[in-house]
């Protein structure tokens, strides 16, 4: 690949990007990703430190699609592991399983406590909150407003910064797809609840695949392999400028060891964040569009 031909710029080296670099490069399409950290993986990544390896983001791997799930096994082959799933909320002291377990929650929540749940979840399935709008309102419609104050509200606000009652009802339904009181209750009591037509519900999942030595095991193959088929990846690439005519975008420009690069480009998928992307285009974008991407967070 000449310096000048154009490429297809990936900005950003974590799943999304490198996935869609490892296809293109294997149609021999002429790829170069631009990674603004010096490992690849973006947040689901794996950090070494003294010997120890941290996962910082997403490390569970499970899917329902067969290409995708076979993907990722071609990638690692036996360094990809299936594990238990062992996940637990740490309430008033105590250790709660979840998904719910009955003598775990009865033991842990006590009677009276789980007499008041139920009874707040009969009351709101009688008045439900309608619109649903927030986080708040779809998680209370489906597990009563006592059990969302006990687990749910604090968990989200802690995890993402954000008060419950601005977060999105849609994005409460794709994080807690299927799920409810109700669905959690019958899968504790059976534990073989699956939806109409027999889909397991993702959230309610008792095992998942995990590589070997931590996530980044597998984005750092991703990287490798686009590599081997003619892809080129730069790490420590911080992108500058989106230089676009006419609807297109003609070049990027970025800076890689304190040297300013400009590479021309046939197109661009970025994974970048929204508010970055726009303020980096030249010539600029209108006002209020660069003053919405600045109200993103």
């Amino acid at each position: 690949m000449s310096p000048r031909d154009p490429v297809t710029a990936i900005i950003g080296g974590g799943p999304a990007g490198l996935t869609a670099a490892y296809v293109l490069a294997g149609k021999g399409r002429p790829v170069l990703v631009l990674e603004k950290d010096l490992q690849v993986g973006g947040i689901a990544r794996t950090v070494e430190y003294k010997g120890f390896r941290f996962d910082i983001g997403g490390h569970r791997f499970f899917t329902k699609v067969g290409p995708v799930r076979e993907l990722w096994r071609s990638m690692l082959g036996a360094e990809m592991l299936t594990r238990p799933r062992l996940s637990r909320i740490y309430y008033r002291g105590r250790f709660f399983d979840y998904p719910l377990s009955p003598m775990n929650a009865l033991m842990g929540l006590g009677l009276f406590n789980s007499v008041l749940i139920l009874c707040s979840y009969l009351w709101i399935q009688i008045r439900p909150i309608k619109p649903e709008v927030s986080f708040e309102d779809w998680v209370s419609n489906r597990f009563g407003r006592r059990l969302y104050g006990t687990f749910f509200k604090t968990y989200t606000e802690k995890v993402w910064g954000i008060p419950c009652n601005t977060i999105g009802a849609q994005w409460a339904a794709q994080r807690i797809q299927g799920l409810s009181l109700w669905t959690a209750v019958t899968n504790m009591l059976f534990r073989r609840f699956k939806r109409p037509g027999g889909t397991a519900i993702k959230t309610l999942i008792e095992q998942f695949e995990y590589p070997r030595l931590g996530p980044g095991m597998m984005w750092e193959a991703f990287d490798r392999q686009v590599r081997a088929l003619g892809g080129t990846v730069v790490l420590g690439a911080d992108v500058q400028r989106l230089i676009h005519r006419d609807g297109h975008i003609e070049a990027v420009e970025y800076q890689h060891n304190g040297v300013n690069e400009r590479v021309p480009v046939d197109a661009v998928i970025s994974t970048m964040p929204l508010r970055q992307l726009v303020s980096s285009m030249s010539p600029a974008a209108p006002e209020e569009v660069r003053a919405a991407a600045t109200r993103l967070r």
